[in-house]
């Protein structure tokens, strides 16, 4: 997928470039480059984006299944996902989710402890 694609859905959650280019692996020289030649993002780079992406996606319907909660009309998702994912959780083994969503395993381990903590299993 082109690297400008790869980078839209995260420039609303990362606080800027750098952490960008540390969350998708890439040296910033290389992200430059990328960007400028309008060139493919592929590998680790390729699959952490649209996996946050998909995260995204994710905590919006979990807060659609809950019309009735207060906080969901003003609750913004793209900031509470570039914070989560930042931190470090317990059941990813004390991993941070954006350390793990540079893999298909590591995702679906993500989506997990999100549903865990929308059934009240894990706080």
């Amino acid at each position: 997928m082109p690297y400008q694609v790869v980078r839209e859905p995260i420039d609303g959650i990362f606080d800027g470039t750098v952490t960008f280019q540390t969350f998708v692996h890439s040296p910033k020289a290389d992200s430059i480059k990328k960007m400028r030649e309008e060139s493919l993002c592929a590998g680790t780079n390729g699959q952490s984006a649209p996996g946050v992406t998909e995260l995204i996606n994710r905590v919006e319907d979990m807060l659609a299944a809950e019309p009735d909660r207060a906080e969901a009309g003003t609750f913004d998702v793209e900031q509470w996902v570039g914070d989560w994912i930042q931190r470090p959780q317990p059941a990813l083994g004390g991993r941070a989710p954006a350390e793990v969503m540079d893999t298909p395993a590591g995702r679906d381990s993500v989506m997990r402890l999100l549903s865990a903590i929308q059934s009240g299993a894990y706080q």
